[in-house]
């Protein structure tokens, strides 16, 4: 004596396992919802249509996860050479502060006459003893403006 399956997890749990085939599951399952006949072949005749055009899904899985491949690869190319891009100017940045470090240094240990000073005497905004001392003071518009 058999006993009939009362409800589809009994069904499923059991073409899930691999024990029964959907040939077996679907009728099995169908009939415990209450479907007729005809909905039961019409569901049968479906799945073995989507069976027999079905792709190796594998394949296709295959295919997807080189395609994604590609494109992480791609993805990691560019961002090395946005990273390369990026170290090559800062180590530009780190040559011109190395060059502005280096001429602060020689400015600071040999500081040169002003451009003030190198005009020559006698002319506005000269620099030196002549300016202000010349003529004893009286005609001297920079000692005018100095008092």
């Amino acid at each position: 004596m058999t006993a009939p399956l009362a409800a589809t997890t009994e069904v499923q749990a059991l073409h899930d396992s691999g024990i029964i085939d959907f040939e077996t599951a679907l009728p099995a399952a169908m009939h415990s919802l209450g479907c007729s006949a005809a909905d039961i072949e019409g569901a049968l005749k479906r799945k073995r249509d989507a069976a027999a055009s079905a792709t190796d899904t594998a394949l296709l899985d295959a295919q997807t996860a080189a395609k994604i491949g590609d494109a992480d690869i791609a993805l990691k190319t560019a961002q090395t050479a946005k990273t390369t891009a990026e170290v090559d100017a800062v180590r530009a940045g780190i040559g011109k502060t190395k060059a502005e470090t280096k001429k602060a240094e020689h400015d600071a240990k040999a500081p040169f006459a002003s451009a003030a000073a190198a005009a020559p005497p006698g002319k506005p905004g000269g620099g030196g003893a002549s300016s202000g001392a010349s003529g004893g003071g009286a005609g001297s518009s920079s000692a005018a403006k100095k008092k």
